[in-house]
């Protein structure tokens, strides 16, 4: 009974009042019309807090006005769905037109994914330490739960820290202790990563890196310090 009294007031704060079964609720219909305003618009408000919080950076780009304009229109849209408030802003990036705007909100969407992701040792420099180079070759790597790769449409790096370049092309975000770090990285690094889904050794990701930067070990001992890679 609970579920269906549930499942009958969201469908009718999606689709409106015909979707509300008359013996729900007591009192006249214009009392609970009143009633069920004062609840969407409370959940309203929330998300737009929600939104506010998640896309610091994004708001102060675009401006507090403009911000709150495109959060309303993404939320009456349909965009929030039936998503939690934790989940609200998930597809808020891909809705805003402005390139700068949608890559800093995908960043910060990044960041809260990897500041939740489940805990994971990291694989350091530390613990290759000693290892002969027959070993070091063969061990197996994987990309850590918190590591996300985001590749940037706009000059937005920037916007992020000051020590970005004009023209970073990718920014790798990681938490390897109990920070959520920020990297600048090439296409290439985020390439080697996505292979590190499938469990390669370190010597295929050396290769593989081989061919596309000058020096394959350097570049895998960047993404290590990162925290780019969790023990297997």
């Amino acid at each position: 009974m609970l579920e269906r009294d549930q499942a009958a007031i969201v469908a009718t704060l999606l689709k409106g009042p015909a979707q509300l079964p008359g013996d729900l609720f007591a009192g006249s219909e214009a009392a609970v019309l009143r009633g069920l305003r004062v609840h969407a618009n409370t959940i309203s408000h929330a998300r737009l807090v929600a939104l506010e919080e998640t896309f610091p950076r994004a708001r102060a780009y675009l401006g507090e006005c403009h911000f709150n304009r495109l959060s309303r229109d993404f939320i009456e849209s349909g965009g929030a769905g039936h998503r939690t408030l934790a989940d609200v802003g998930a597809g808020f990036a891909a809705f805003l037109s402005d390139p700068i705007a949608a890559d800093l909100a995908r960043i910060e969407w990044a960041w809260l994914e990897s500041y939740h992701a489940a805990e994971a040792p990291t694989l350091g420099l530390l613990d290759l330490a000693g290892l002969s180079e027959t070993a070091l070759l063969a061990l197996s790597v994987r990309r850590h739960r918190a590591a996300r790769s985001v590749s940037l449409a706009s000059d937005a790096a920037p916007l992020l820290d000051a020590a970005f370049a004009v023209g970073t092309a990718q920014i790798l975000i990681t938490r390897p202790d109990a920070d959520v770090r920020l990297f600048a990285i090439d296409p290439a690094d985020a390439v080697a990563l996505g292979r590190a889904e499938q469990n390669p050794t370190l010597g295929n990701l050396i290769a593989l890196l081989g061919e596309m930067h000058p020096d394959g070990g350097a570049a895998i001992a960047v993404l290590i310090d990162a925290g780019a890679f969790e023990k297997v």
